[in-house]
């Protein structure tokens, strides 16, 4: 199942301008997917924190979202090891508005079978089971 086209949200250019700057990171046109591309799971620490610290503007704040999550993709420790990743997920819920985009899409519902679903999308599922019925 993909993601309801009404709840489609994308970075923006201006967005994805403003972090590359923030945290110096990569920004040349031939990058696609940049919110994925610049992931990277030795600065989770420094993306929280901006998440967190108020700075932010809600495109920013979704935009990083995704980058946060694909760092924790890419981890290489088990997600039930590590605290920040629930710190995470309680993040997307209590920003549920915000991010039903991103909790729809990286719960990856078309795939049951683990081998072929996100590392993530067994954490995510769950938040999105339980506000699924306030989206559709």
């Amino acid at each position: 199942m993909s993601v309801p086209e009404h709840l489609w949200r994308f970075p923006t250019q201006k967005t994805i301008e403003s972090l590359a700057k923030r945290f110096n990171l990569p920004n040349t046109p031939d990058m696609q997917d940049w919110e994925w591309e610049v992931a990277d799971s030795d600065r989770i620490d420094e993306f929280i924190s901006a998440y967190e610290s108020g700075e932010l503007n809600k495109d920013e704040k979704f935009t990083l979202m995704e980058t946060i999550i694909q760092s924790f993709e890419e981890l290489e420790i088990p997600l039930l090891r590590e605290p920040r990743w629930k710190k995470v997920l309680n993040l997307l819920e209590d920003n549920i508005e915000l991010h039903i985009y991103s909790i729809w899409y990286w719960s990856d519902l078309e795939f049951d079978n683990k081998d072929e679903q996100y590392r993530v999308s067994p954490f995510i599922r769950p938040i999105l089971m339980k506000y699924k019925d306030k989206f559709t």
